[in-house]
């Protein structure tokens, strides 16, 4: 038997695969050299969790890769950046034949034994789909598996229940969390799926279930997993990953070495297996009945930043829009409207692209360095570095689109490249202060970017704290600098949209004085328009204030800069997973 050296740097590569009228997207990581153990398919969590869980999994997919194995993370259909909607009706079913189309691709590379790994209700879907499916797999992880999807929704609203104290339980059965809003439909077709009552037949030659130590494995399920070839193990890491807020969530490290200890334990023969060329562009059905749009995935600039390219099948016209999210997202529920409305626009005729900021999502950081730390100046490199590459011939002709942090680096991208537009939704609280400790940062002496770092930080933990000194800047320092950063872009012809929550406008919202402060600095510019939308909080949870943002956004946009009304009979994005 052939032995497979253990390597560190994997390679890692976006791709589309699956049915053409439903293409979905995956990372292929494989390992360096021509031999392999087998291939993996890695089925993610649903809603919140698969938000934390994406660079866990991004982890043991390098970690496999190293080991020899061929490791396919992937959207379900209608999640990510996978094609389709996510409140479409038989999600069910559509989450199923995900999980037998990334097996089949996986087969289609010359790969003979293939396993999977789900983790929570991708478990759930990944263990469906081996019986009902007939998918041979070799082996399978069931990573902290849920029973079924009732049960995984009836946590769900347990969890919020804890968080919101408005929160109530819909009647017509939908269910809405604070990230994501699962329709009737869609809750009741997530009731269909039951691990423990999967038809007869094996899930796998071998199977390991990886369980929580702090929570005890249903009864009917328990009984349903030992009919198998069955290894367990417990893990105390789950609660530091999927339980926290997901900036905080911690690496599993030893989960991850568990697993990927118990794939490679059998003997296995180790085959050839040669890197294929993939398809890294897919024409992507905006509508039935519509005009349909193409993406491609592009690696722009010396950090080889990721991004998505929408665009019109034909001629274009209008600016580049410019997409990014609130930087740790990924496109994962707030952040698919980044998704869904690029295709919306470029249907339009609307170049759009969204970009992945360097050290998140697909731009990231080499997995043996530490994460990016929060409001990155070289963040402010990122956006001139795309636009520039996309659009050579006229660099300023381009509107720039962000959430919170991603709010921050549009208004400091705008200003450098004198962009056409800019549209931010609830910009950080002390965009003033970080404009100013940009300029700090950008300084030739040491002590002034060590400076510059702290005040970031305080910015961060304290944020008005830093828009308290923010407003003493403008009053004592000279305004040439510590200016209004939204004025001043709106003075340099920029034209600014701004959505704002009431809460970020003072620690009291309901007290007048307090509201009064910000209110008047935001509108006291007559070159941009303010929108305070009721209700809209600073994370935009709230589904109906989230719906009306986003019609006064597209609006704005179809308007201002492709000439047009929006279309109607149009749906409204979902801004689900």
């Amino acid at each position: 038997m052939t032995s497979i050296e253990h390597v560190e740097y994997p390679t890692e590569q976006a791709l589309w695969f699956g049915p053409a009228e439903r293409p979905l997207v995956g990372w292929l990581t494989t390992p360096p050299g021509e031999l392999t153990r087998g291939g993996v398919i890695l089925a993610p969590p649903i809603g919140q969790e698969a938000f934390s869980a994406r660079r866990a999994l991004r982890q043991l997919a390098a970690s496999l890769a190293a080991r020899g194995f061929v490791a396919l993370r992937f959207d379900y259909e209608g999640t990510g950046d996978s094609s389709g909607d996510f409140d479409e009706s038989d999600r069910d079913r559509a989450w199923v034949n995900s999980i037998e189309e990334a097996t089949n691709f996986l087969r289609s590379l010359g790969l003979v034994s293939i396993s999977a790994i789900g983790m929570r209700l991708g478990a759930t879907l990944t263990g469906v789909a081996a019986i009902e499916r007939d998918l041979h797999f070799k082996s399978i992880v069931f990573w902290d598996p849920c029973e079924s999807g009732r049960s995984y929704l009836r946590e769900l609203s347990a969890l919020e229940a804890l968080r919101r104290e408005d929160f109530q339980i819909d009647q017509d059965g939908a269910v809405e969390s604070s990230e994501f809003f699962f329709t009737k439909q869609a809750a009741s077709d997530l009731r269909k799926l039951n691990l423990a009552n999967a038809g007869s037949g094996s899930f796998a030659e071998r199977v390991l279930v990886v369980a929580r130590q702090d929570r005890v494995i249903p009864e009917k399920l328990r009984a349903r997993l030992n009919e198998e070839n069955v290894d367990w193990r417990e893990t105390t890491q789950q609660e530091a990953l999927l339980d926290v807020e997901s900036y905080f969530a911690m690496m599993p490290t030893e989960t991850i070495d568990t697993i990927s200890a118990w794939l490679i334990a059998p003997s296995t023969s180790c085959t050839t297996f040669l890197a294929p060329e993939v398809a890294t562009s897919a024409v992507v059905a905006h509508e039935p009945g519509k005009l349909s749009v193409q993406e491609h995935f592009v690696r722009l600039g010396p950090r080889q930043l990721f991004a998505v390219v929408s665009e019109p099948v034909g001629e274009s016209r209008g600016p580049l829009i410019v997409f990014m999210n609130s930087v740790m997202e990924d496109h994962t529920g707030r952040a698919r409207l980044w998704v869904e409305l690029p295709r919306r626009w470029a249907a339009q005729g609307l170049r759009c692209v969204r970009l992945d900021l360097s050290g998140f999502a697909g731009s990231s950081w080499p997995l043996n360095e530490p994460d990016r730390p929060m409001f990155d100046r070289d963040w402010l490199d990122d956006v001139p570095t795309v636009v520039q590459n996309l659009n050579p011939q006229d660099p300023s002709n381009a509107v720039l689109i962000g959430l919170c942090s991603g709010a921050y680096v549009a208004v400091e991208s705008a200003f450098s490249l004198g962009a056409r537009g800019a549209c931010v939704i609830n910009p950080p609280v002390a965009i003033d202060f970080l404009h100013g400790a940009d300029h700090l940062a950008s300084s030739r002496r040491a002590l002034f970017r060590a400076m510059a770092v702290r005040l970031k930080r305080l910015a961060v933990n304290h944020q008005w704290v830093a828009a308290t000194l923010a407003h003493a800047s403008l009053a004592i320092l000279p305004s040439s600098r510590f200016a209004d950063a939204l004025s001043k872009l709106s003075n340099k012809g920029t034209d600014l949209l701004v959505f704002a929550s009431a809460d970020d406008f003072s620690p009291r919202p309901r007290t007048p004085f307090f509201r009064s402060i910000d209110i008047r600095r935001l509108g006291k510019s007559k070159n941009y328009h303010l929108e305070i939308v009721p209700g809209l909080d600073h994370g935009m949870h709230n589904a109906a204030s989230r719906a009306q943002t986003v019609s006064i956004l597209e609006r704005h946009v179809l308007e201002h800069f492709a000439g047009d009304s929006p279309l109607t009979g149009l749906r409204t994005p979902s801004t689900n997973d």
